[in-house]
This record gives C-alpha cells, structure tokens and sequence, in this order.
C-alpha cells in the first residue's frame, strides 16, 4: 500500500509529491513511512526522507501539538549506521499544515541496532528492501 501525498512544498526541498511507503504499522503510538523516491546515493551515503504518524498527536519540547514528523536521514551503506540532518514538525497527520518547529543541522552518528526501525530505514535506503 502505498499513500501518495500532496505537501505544501513545507516539507524539505523537493517534497512537494511525496510517496510514503510503510515501514512500520501503527502501534498505537506511530505509524512509520519511508518516501523511496527522495533516496540519493553518494559513494557509500544514503540520504532518504522518513515520516512518523502520530494518530493521537503528540507535543514538541515546547509544547505545541503536532500529529506528524517528516525527517531526513543520512545512512553509512558500509557499516549500519545513520543520522539526523533535519526535521519538521506539522500540525497534521502524514507531514501535512503547518510546520509547527524544525531543526537542521547534521547530528552524530548514531548504530543502528538490530531489530530496530532504524534497520528496517537503513535496508530501504542501503539494499533497496
């Protein structure tokens, strides 16, 4: 299943049409998407956007509601591992309205652990699972 969704061209540059495939079901908290169309190699870096649901909402740090986060990665094809280069905040579900808060900036590197969503993130990005 896929869900195809027209942004606001809010969400980070070249995301006016996302296709957000699932990666992980709704467990009552998120659901989780991956758009394999924004996935660029370069040598052994992957970089991907990411989307979590929050069906019930949830808070920013600061406190202000928000039902969805678009995220872009950074994964290391040669060993199993990723990082954070930004995220948006939106007030509704499936990286839809108003950017609530972002961020940018590259984080550490960070192991992917097995089992983890992160893996299932990385096998998108790395071996085209």
């Amino acid at each position: 299943m896929r869900l195809v969704l027209a942004l606001s061209g809010l969400l980070l540059p070249g995301t006016g049409l996302a296709e957000w495939t699932p990666v992980a079901p709704d467990n009552g908290v998120y659901a989780a998407y991956a758009d394999r169309a924004t996935l660029r190699r370069d040598g052994p870096y992957a970089t991907m956007l990411g989307l979590y649901d929050f069906p019930h909402g949830d808070f920013t740090p600061e406190g202000i509601r928000m039902f969805s986060t678009t995220v872009e990665r950074e994964y290391d094809c040669r060993e199993p591992r990723v990082r954070l280069l930004r995220y948006l905040d939106h007030a509704e579900p499936l990286g839809a309205g108003k950017v609530v808060t972002a961020a940018e900036g590259r984080r550490r590197w960070e192991a992917v652990v097995d089992g983890s969503l992160d893996l299932a993130y990385w096998k998108i990005a790395c071996e085209g699972a």
